[in-house]
């Protein structure tokens, strides 16, 4: 999803309850394009991306989350957020 991750991919499974993580770091970051203006939606993750140690971490980096994801208001617009299903795995 994001442009300097290429180790990123989309599991595109239902999101559920589990909420997606921002580091310190990259709180206020739009994962999907990267931009810090008018946080609008947050981010929900399937059940498989939000058990156990994964929950806690930053979707972008990998670091410890401390702060909820959200998309920016232009890919709710351009419907970004469905597209990507708001799901990310780090591939190991």
């Amino acid at each position: 999803m994001v442009k300097h991750h290429s180790d990123l991919i989309v599991c595109l499974k239902q999101p559920s309850q589990g909420i997606g993580r921002l580091c310190e770091k990259c709180e206020g970051k739009c994962p999907v394009c990267d931009t810090y203006v008018r946080p609008k939606l947050i981010i929900h993750l399937c059940n498989d991306c939000s058990f156990g140690d994964v929950s806690k971490r930053c979707l972008i980096c990998g670091d410890l989350g401390i702060s909820d994801a959200y998309y920016c208001s232009a890919c709710v617009l351009l419907e970004k957020d469905v597209i990507f299903n708001d799901l990310e795995r780090w591939m190991s």
